[in-house]
C-alpha cells in the first residue's frame, strides 16, 4: 500500500543543511538523497509558520486562501463590528482556535481528500477527524515549552507519535518538527545549539528509515522533507507600531487589543515572523474605504528613511501593486495568465528584468538565484487577500519589526521576501526529474499524483515528476 510521510523541518536553512551534508554530518539524510533528490524551493510571502503551510496542505498560496499572516486585520469586518471575531486575528495565542475556519471554504485540504491521514503538531487540520490529530491535546504544552525554552522535546514527541501511526493503516502523515525554529529564535539560527538539532533530526530520520525497511514498506513510501521558511539572524529591532504612532496615528495592535473597548483607532499594525508586517489605515471616518499609495506617501517615504525597512508595497489606482525600495520603484500587476512588470526608476529588486509580461514559470526561473526569489508572484498572491494591509513592509537583513511584547527576545527572524527566508529545502527519497528548482506549492499535487488522487479545486503548483 502506498503512503506518504511529510516531515516539515520548520525553519531549516538550506545553507546549513548543505554544509552539514558536505561535512558528512547528516549520514542518514545524505543516504536518502543519494537514492532520491534534493532541490531548493521557494516558500511564500509571508515566509512564516501558518500561512506557509497552505502550499503543502491546500496547494494554494496563502493570499488565495485568505491567510495573509499570523496576524491580520479585516477593515470591512472591523467597520461593521469591531467586537466581531472576524475583525482581526493573531494565531499566536487563543485565537489559533479559529485557524481552520478562517481558511477559504472553497478549497479542500489534503486531509479532506485523503481520509486516512494523521497530523502531528500542526494547526491546519480542517477535514481531519479529532482522533487523527495525534497531538490535539498535547500541542499547546509542547509548543509553549519549545517557544519559551527552545526545548527539542517537541521533536522527540513528534517522532514517537509518527512511529506509532506507521503501525496503523494510515496513508498520509504530516509531521511538524519545531525544534530548529524555536531554538533559532532564541539563540540565532546558525548557533552550535541549533546545528545540533539538525544532527538530532538526522538520527531520528535514520530510525524512521530503518523501521520502514524492517517492515518492508520503504519502497512503497514517499518521504518528503521540506520547510515553511528559512531564517536570518537578528541584531536590531524596529518598533513599527511606534513609528506609525509617530505619524499621528492611533494604532491597533497585539497584544493590546483590549484597548478597542474604550479607544478609537485610525491604523492597525500586524507583524508576521517579525520580518514582515501589514499596515492598515482608516480612510477619513471609514475603515471600509480602501487606501492607495497617493493617500499615504508620507508614511511610505518615512519608512524608507529607516535602515530597518527594505521593501514597501502598496496598492495603486490601476489595480496593481507599487514596489518601492531605496534601489528603485516598479509596478507589478496580475494579468490573469501572466505577470506584468514595469520598473520605473531603476529596479527595486535589482532583477534587471525589462518591462513586459512574464509567465509564473518565467518569474521563478529568472529570479530564483537573486536576493528576492519569486517575489513578483508572491507579492501578487498576498494582495489577492481582502485581509491584506494597505501597506506591506519587508524588513532589511539583520532587522525585525517588533520590539515590545516580544518575549523571549528574537535573535533570528523570518517572514520577509529575502532569499534567506524564502528559500527552503525540498528533499525526497525518490528521484525528481522535472526540474532543479521548485515552489513549495508543488508538493501538494506531487503527493496527490503519487497516491493517484485527483485535486478537486484549482491549485497554484505543478506536480513534480518522481520515480
Amino acid at each position: 500500500m502506498k503512503k506518504v510521510i511529510f516531515l516539515l523541518l520548520d525553519g531549516a536553512r538550506c545553507d546549513i543543511l548543505n554544509t552539514l551534508l558536505t561535512q558528512d554530518e547528516l549520514p542518514n539524510l545524505k543516504g536518502l538523497i543519494s537514492n532520491g533528490s534534493y532541490v531548493e524551493a521557494t516558500s511564500v510571502f509571508p515566509s512564516t509558520t501558518g500561512p506557509a503551510y497552505s502550499p503543502f496542505l491546500i496547494g494554494r498560496f496563502p493570499g488565495h486562501v485568505n491567510l495573509p499572516g499570523i496576524r491580520w486585520f479585516n477593515k470591512s469586518s472591523y467597520s461593521r463590528n469591531k467586537f466581531g471575531y472576524e475583525s482581526h486575528r493573531s494565531y499566536v495565542g487563543l485565537e489559533s482556535k479559529f485557524f481552520n475556519q478562517d481558511l477559504k471554504k472553497a478549497y479542500k485540504t489534503i486531509f479532506e481528500l485523503i481520509p486516512n491521514s494523521v497530523s502531528i503538531f500542526n494547526e491546519m487540520t480542517r477535514g481531519l477527524k479529532a482522533y487523527r490529530d495525534l497531538t490535539k491535546y498535547s500541542k499547546i504544552f509542547y509548543k509553549l515549552s519549545s517557544h519559551f525554552t527552545g526545548s527539542s522535546s517537541i521533536d522527540k514527541a513528534a517522532f514517537n507519535k509518527l512511529e506509532k501511526s506507521l503501525k496503523r493503516n494510515n496513508i498520509f502523515h504530516f509531521c511538524c518538527l519545531y525544534g530548529i525554529d524555536s531554538k533559532s529564535h532564541l539563540v540565532g539560527s546558525d548557533s552550535a545549539e541549533v546545528v545540533k538539532l539538525y544532527k538530532e533530526f538526522d538520527t531520528s530520520l535514520g530510525k524512521l528509515i530503518a523501521n520502514l525497511k524492517l517492515n518492508k514498506s520503504y519502497d512503497d513510501t514517499l518521504i518528503l522533507i521540506s520547510s515553511d521558511h528559512g531564517h536570518s539572524n537578528t541584531s536590531k529591532h524596529f518598533d513599527l507600531v511606534n513609528f506609525i504612532q509617530s505619524k499621528g496615528k492611533s494604532v491597533f495592535h497585539y497584544p493590546m487589543i483590549h484597548q478597542k473597548i474604550y479607544k478609537d483607532f485610525d491604523a492597525a499594525v500586524m507583524v508576521s515572523g517579525n520580518s514582515m508586517a501589514h499596515i492598515y489605515l482608516k480612510n477619513g471616518d471609514s475603515w471600509s474605504h480602501p487606501y492607495v499609495q497617493n493617500d499615504h506617501n508620507n508614511i511610505i517615504n518615512g519608512l524608507l528613511l529607516h535602515d530597518a525597512i527594505d521593501i514597501v508595497l502598496s496598492k495603486n489606482l490601476k489595480g496593481g501593486v507599487n514596489i518601492i525600495s531605496r534601489n528603485g520603484k516598479a509596478i507589478v500587476k496580475d494579468q490573469e495568465s501572466s505577470i506584468y512588470y514595469q520598473p520605473l526608476e531603476n529596479d527595486p529588486f535589482n532583477y534587471s528584468l525589462p518591462e513586459g509580461h512574464y509567465t509564473y514559470n518565467d518569474i521563478l526561473e529568472r529570479t530564483f538565484n537573486t536576493t528576492y526569489p519569486d517575489s513578483l508572484t508572491q507579492i501578487l498572491q498576498l494582495f489577492n487577500s481582502n485581509r491584506c494591509g494597505d501597506i506591506v513592509v519587508s524588513a532589511s537583513n539583520g532587522w525585525d519589526l517588533r520590539d515590545k511584547f516580544e518575549y523571549p527576545e528574537h535573535k533570528s527572524s523570518h517572514g520577509s521576501l529575502m532569499a534567506q527566508h524564502m528559500k527552503v529545502p525540498l528533499i525526497s527519497n525518490r528521484k525528481i526529474t522535472s526540474k532543479a528548482i521548485a515552489r513549495t506549492v508543488d508538493v501538494f499535487p506531487t503527493i496527490l499524483d503519487f497516491l493517484n488522487i485527483s485535486a478537486v479545486n484549482k491549485i497554484d503548483g505543478q506536480s513534480l515528476n518522481i520515480y
